[in-house]
């Protein structure tokens, strides 16, 4: 793109300064999540993701790296847990893993 300069420049920036900022998910998104969660997810896997950790998966212990192996679980199902794909559109997914990958937003 000629003639684009810094103004280009200023706009990659932009693009990318929530992960400067160290924020991974939006206030937004965690909050759509939580709501999410609530509606979805809390029966088994406890308020605020609080649960025993013996019978369901413990979601403040899943690895924050993996977003792909979350959405695929959720997706698919694993174990006694149901497939969520006829159920969860691909955008409240997102919003899940914005919840459970920032810990209930305490690591946002």
């Amino acid at each position: 793109m000629r003639g684009c300069g810094s103004l280009c420049g200023a706009l990659a920036l932009l693009a990318i300064a929530p992960a400067f900022a160290g924020e991974r998910f939006s206030a937004e998104a965690i909050a759509k999540g939580r709501e999410q969660y609530q509606r979805t997810c809390v029966h088994c896997h406890g308020f605020n993701m609080v649960n025993a950790g013996t019978t369901v998966f413990d979601l403040r212990k899943f690895p924050t790296d993996q977003p792909d192996r979350f959405k695929q679980s959720v997706m698919q199902g694993k174990g006694a847990m149901p497939s969520w794909k006829e159920t969860l559109t691909a955008e409240q997914i997102d919003w899940l893993w914005a919840y459970v990958g920032s810990r209930g937003g305490k690591g946002r």
